[in-house]
């Protein structure tokens, strides 16, 4: 749950908006550089996945694929709190809807993937 709220957190800073935005419009035009792009990011949110990896090989998760446990949760906070603002300008979150987001996307991923 708190990695999910670091990265909520992240996700709500208008300076890292405005940078992505700008980032996104760049590399549109030319799907190499997207690639590469999304690529570099990808190796940022590497702290989930070292975590989740961690989890399951302690037992307390349930998954072969930490990599692939790790973009569903990714995406589920992204599909509502980075894409519709990047995308669509949609307002950040408030700190309620940040806080039920990150619970229930928490409660989802551990409904799933926690160890019985």
């Amino acid at each position: 749950l708190e990695l999910v709220r670091q990265k909520l957190q992240l996700l709500h800073d208008e300076a890292f908006i405005d940078l992505v935005r700008a980032a996104v419009v760049a590399v549109i035009p030319t799907p190499e550089r997207a690639q590469e792009m999304f690529k570099r990011v990808g190796d940022k949110e590497e702290g989930l996945t070292v975590w989740i990896r961690a989890a399951a090989a302690d037992g307390r998760l349930n998954t072969d694929d930490p990599l692939f446990a790790s973009a569903l949760l990714q995406g589920m906070v992204k599909g509502q709190a980075f894409w519709p603002q990047i995308a669509l300008g949609h307002p950040v979150l408030t700190p309620p809807e940040r806080d039920r987001l990150a619970q229930t996307a928490t409660d989802m991923f551990l409904a799933h993937f926690a160890a019985q």
